[in-house]
């Protein structure tokens, strides 16, 4: 983080990196679309998502919308910072979504061969945006900021097993719900937290050697760069 910038790096800084993290958020609202179409049933947060919006009768997107501002409150609370691509996260997942299921791009699959291909590639897809979007170091989304914050709570657990137990409780939690569920649900709460940790060292990428921008930070270098205009 560049504590000298001037306002028009402090500017350029923030968009180049804003861009960064929305590229990354978009590729993963497109690897929640692949593994809905998949139809094999979605990974816990999804299916969550997807069950409210069924029984509420809205989109998906507005559902994930609302559930990102509810855990942004809680991911205060667990001492996370909130920034920048904290709110990016809360709203490009849901609206890519929206967008992708709009343009139908992809048909729902009925050949197990192309659900199972299509779920995976689904996430791998997200791992990929997930390591993109948090390069951009401007505050983890609400879903992975709350991660982050029960990941340091257990620093000796890898962030994937991490992501293994708290898929395992979301999807207790759909059961509750009567969230559409599926082999692909079991797929995703083995599957993600392996895959992630595949793609992370693949690409060697710590997420929590990352020191991420929170608005507070984002404010102090705002005003230092205008002090120095």
């Amino acid at each position: 983080m560049n504590t000298n910038e001037t306002i028009g790096q402090f500017f350029r800084n923030r968009m180049k990196r804003s861009v960064v993290a929305a590229i990354g958020l978009l590729a993963y609202a497109v690897g929640v679309y692949f593994q809905l179409q998949a139809d094999l049933g979605m990974q816990p947060w999804q299916a969550m998502r997807l069950g409210l919006a069924n029984n509420l009768s809205v989109t998906f997107g507005t559902v994930s919308i609302v559930m990102s501002l509810v855990l942004i409150v809680i991911d205060l609370f667990l001492k996370q910072r909130i920034g920048l691509g904290t709110f990016l996260d809360a709203f490009l997942v849901g609206l890519g979504v929206d967008i992708c299921i709009y343009l139908d791009f992809l048909p729902v699959q009925s050949n197990i061969a192309f659900q199972l291909f299509w779920l995976f590639a689904g996430m791998v897809v997200c791992s990929v945006g997930q390591w993109f979007y948090m390069t951009a170091a401007l505050s983890c989304g609400p879903v992975d900021s709350f991660l982050l914050g029960i990941g340091s709570l257990f620093p000796k657990v890898s962030i994937g097993k991490v992501n293994l137990g708290i898929l395992a409780v979301v999807l207790a939690i759909c059961l509750v719900l009567k969230s559409p569920l599926g082999l692909g649900t079991v797929i995703t709460v083995f599957g993600t937290g392996f895959i992630m940790d595949a793609v992370f060292k693949m690409v060697k990428f710590n997420p929590r050697d990352v020191v991420h921008e929170g608005l507070t930070d984002t404010a102090k270098q705002f005003l230092k760069a205008l002090s120095h205009h």
